[in-house]
């Protein structure tokens, strides 16, 4: 009987950028391993590139034999993508350095991999535990501000821009799959940091509800069915969007039929 190795990856980011987690879970011979890890300041996308490089890594050192099966599936139809039909790939040229050089020593040693897309979330059960693991990583990650310090003597209630290099009053939004608080400069747009759930802020942050998970992978989909290529300027353009917006996009395709 021949040998099968099969891995699920997942990647998530409280905001983009934001707090990040990622995960791997590896099933081989009725054994499950699961790798994890994230980072405080980082995007999806690279979260789930850095769960994609690890699940090669661990590939590199433990697969012997050239007549292994792999299977390899991500929600990242970007990424599954971008390595099986060779999209552009405009930005994270680093972990793609990384994945590349490390695709290249596993065919040196004969060893090939099955990449599959599965639609997230909640679908499949092995897709819907990595999802899980991955957030929860994330939100173990520093929630401070990532992009410049406030200064200590400065005792207003509004929040700090790096870019701007000056107190702004930020634009509050609510999103509904963590329940957290985004905080963006209203004057450049930049993510600051996530702000206390203050009832304040509650409030002011719910006028704008941002896209659900759900919502974004529907999203995804359709643009996709119309064959459109969603890269990562796309995608952090996507995930700002309002709740309303969201539904009005769906709708509005649905309505096609």
């Amino acid at each position: 009987m021949q040998d099968k190795i099969t891995i699920y990856t997942d990647g998530s980011c409280l905001g983009n950028p934001g707090p990040g987690g990622w995960s791997v879970l590896i099933m081989h011979k009725r054994n499950e391993e699961i790798l994890k890890g994230g980072k405080p300041d980082t995007t999806n996308n690279r979260m789930e590139m850095t769960a994609i490089l690890n699940a090669l890594k661990w590939l590199i050192k433990n697969v012997k034999s050239s007549t292994t099966e792999i299977e390899i599936y991500s929600d990242s139809s970007l990424l599954i993508h971008s390595i099986t039909k060779g999209w552009k790939r405009k930005a994270n040229t680093d972990i793609w350095k990384e994945i590349d050089d490390t695709l290249s020593l596993l065919n040196l040693k004969g060893i090939y991999i099955n990449w599959n897309w599965v639609k997230g979330h909640h679908i499949d059960k092995f897709n819907a535990k990595v999802d899980e693991i991955a957030v929860e990583e994330s939100k173990k990650q520093p929630r401070g501000n990532t992009t410049g310090k406030k200064p200590e003597s400065n005792k207003s209630s509004g929040f700090y821009c790096g870019r701007c290099k000056k107190e702004v009053k930020g634009d509050l939004s609510f999103l509904p799959d963590s329940g957290m608080i985004r905080a963006d400069c209203e004057r450049c747009g930049k993510y600051i940091k996530f702000a206390d759930a203050t009832a304040k802020n509650l409030r002011l942050a719910k006028q704008k509800i941002l896209i659900s998970k759900s919502q974004l992978e529907k999203v995804k989909e359709i643009m996709q069915n119309h064959g459109r290529q969603i890269g990562e300027n796309d995608l952090k353009k996507i995930k700002l969007w309002s709740k309303a917006e969201a539904e009005k996009f769906i709708n509005e395709d649905n309505s096609l039929f």
